[in-house]
């Protein structure tokens, strides 16, 4: 999630609906699958299902347990439990990575157990998932993660790939060794200059110092070799958010959004940014996000805005919200309404 340091009404409209439970009321309840034919699930349900269906292949099963990361929802996250579970490394592999977006405190739950599974490929896979979040981690966490991770640094370190190295990199970042992360992402860098994560991976070494200055510095370097590469665009905006720049972050989350015309979030953000800059930019821009995704999380943005701002078309959008939000969700944004009438 963006957390911004500016603010007020600088924080994202997604964040005030996961104040209101948002997430959960909207999950996707768990189907019964042998009255659901595929065709009429959703895409993610239909992930869920082959990912747990014992009759497809192996290779299959794995790839749609990688894509459920992508939707966290409670049918992703039964298929991904009974994955690390499964009997199959390349399953509990996939499982792991499957895992990617649930709360720290949750995957640190099913998938820590992995960190002595017998096969080494799932081990790491599991070390460097929950390794990230090395610095959110209880002493006793910090502690049961340190052998893991020791044997992780020593086999990549005698790897001499280009993918290899960088994980190595991103490994020694996320537990706190940014010295010796920055000469490896250095190095790579002069190796690969076009490679967008490593200029990215090394913003972030930066960042996780606080030094949004020399992040940026990265960043700038990097659009220049990179000039149509959205993702350094949208890091840029992040950066020079917590750098309390907020005319040019709305400039450069712009560009990611037109640079990568299909992504919902980017448009979301376009709008945040620039909602006390341009309303009629921001309005267009929770819209394009809506159109983009269909998601409620996104509709309620649109809504909110709506009646924040006294716009004709309120009413319409909270009809079409009544559809899949509760009644006190509704509720909230009419007393809004009624406070700018």
């Amino acid at each position: 999630q963006l957390s911004f340091n500016g603010g007020g009404r600088m924080k994202p409209l997604l964040k005030k609906c996961a104040a209101l439970g948002l997430a959960s009321l909207f999950a996707i309840a768990t189907p019964t699958y042998a009255t659901d034919s595929l065709k009429n699930m959703t895409p993610e349900q239909q992930l869920a299902y082959t990912a747990q269906n014992k009759n497809e292949s192996t290779e299959k099963r794995a790839e749609a347990l990688r894509q459920l990361a992508r939707y966290p929802n409670q049918n992703s996250l039964v298929a991904v439990a009974r994955g690390l579970k499964d009997p199959d490394p390349m399953i509990r592999e996939a499982a792991v990575i499957g895992s990617d977006l649930y709360q720290f405190k949750h995957r640190w739950q099913i998938v820590s157990p992995l960190l002595t599974d017998k096969e080494l490929s799932v081990r790491m896979a599991a070390t460097a998932n929950l390794l990230r979040e090395y610095s959110q981690m209880s002493v006793s966490q910090q502690a049961q993660i340190e052998v893991p991770y020791q044997e992780v640094t020593a086999y990549l370190a005698k790897q001499k790939g280009g993918a290899e190295q960088l994980l190595l990199a991103d490994v020694y970042r996320w537990h706190g060794e940014w010295s010796v992360a920055d000469n490896i992402y250095q190095k790579l860098v002069k190796i690969e200059p076009n490679n967008s994560q490593i200029w990215l991976n090394l913003s972030d070494n930066y960042r996780a110092q606080n030094q949004d200055e020399q992040a940026l510095s990265i960043l700038n370097k990097a659009i220049v070799q990179l000039p149509k590469e959205e993702s350094l665009y949208y890091s840029k905006a992040l950066t020079q958010v917590r750098l309390d720049q907020k005319s040019q972050a709305a400039k450069s989350i712009k560009t990611a959004a037109e640079l990568a015309d299909n992504n919902s979030y980017y448009w979301y953000l376009n709008g945040v940014l620039h909602e006390d800059i341009d309303l009629d930019v921001a309005t267009e821009s929770f819209e394009k996000a809506y159109l983009i995704s269909g998601s409620p999380e996104q509709l309620y943005a649109v809504c909110d805005i709506y009646v924040r701002y006294g716009n004709h078309k309120a009413e319409a959008c909270l009809g079409e919200l009544a559809k899949v939000a509760p009644d006190y969700v509704i509720a909230q944004l009419k007393e809004k309404q009624k406070m700018i009438k």
